[in-house]
């Protein structure tokens, strides 16, 4: 698996489409409650795909693990919510490439510490004009990255941060076991053959 694993239905021109109700599955990217999603955050999922599995960094050789969530909604004012863990300090931060840990507060200015009491590590928050982050580095060298794509009113923005660090919190302690524990690639809805077929072809 390459460092920056990326998912299989991003895009407008991918032969899968959404459904045109809410996904009723009980979990979401393999930690996600739905119920949760749903009713704290106010997200409703049309589809997600996410992945797990070993990795190495080709620039320092270190092994560890990755995870790569990737979830859409069709209802206002949410768009996504993307996340990335891998191994070393160097974070896939959702829509903007590569980032060190270190250089957060250097390159957003409006950056805080997050703190989470059920994982051990250091954190930080900051938002954009229609985004929310937060970057956690854990105390075995793996980083996650979590970015919601958000178009509401500004008014109500630290609100909605307040929201998503609520949903993070159980995934940032669940995500290193399940991707610790399982190789996996899960797509929902199932992508049609065309749609296998193109991810195989540019996966040769």
């Amino acid at each position: 698996m390459s460092l920056a694993a990326c998912g299989l239905i991003d895009g407008s021109d991918d032969p899968t489409r959404a459904p045109s109700t809410p996904l009723a599955d009980e979990t979401i990217c393999g930690v996600f409650p739905n119920r949760d999603l749903q009713n704290i955050l106010g997200f409703n999922t049309y589809r997600y795909d996410y992945d797990t599995g070993t990795i190495t960094n080709v620039d320092t050789g270190a092994t560890g693990y990755h995870y790569g969530c990737h979830m859409e909604s069709n209802s206002e004012p949410f768009g996504r919510i993307e996340i990335q863990y891998t191994v070393g300090n160097t974070l896939l931060l959702p829509g903007r490439g590569q980032l060190e840990f270190d250089g957060i507060p250097e390159e957003f200015t409006n950056a805080t510490r997050a703190s989470f009491e059920v994982v051990d590590g250091e954190g930080w928050g900051w938002t954009t004009s229609a985004e929310v982050f937060v970057a956690w580095r854990y105390n075995d060298n793996q980083v996650l990255a979590a970015r919601l794509t958000y178009w509401g009113p500004e008014e109500g923005l630290d609100e909605q941060v307040e929201r998503f660090h609520t949903i993070l919190e159980p995934a940032l302690a669940q995500i290193p076991e399940l991707a610790s524990t399982t190789s996996t690639r899960v797509v929902v809805p199932s992508p049609t053959p065309e749609a296998e077929d193109t991810a195989s072809s540019t996966d040769d």
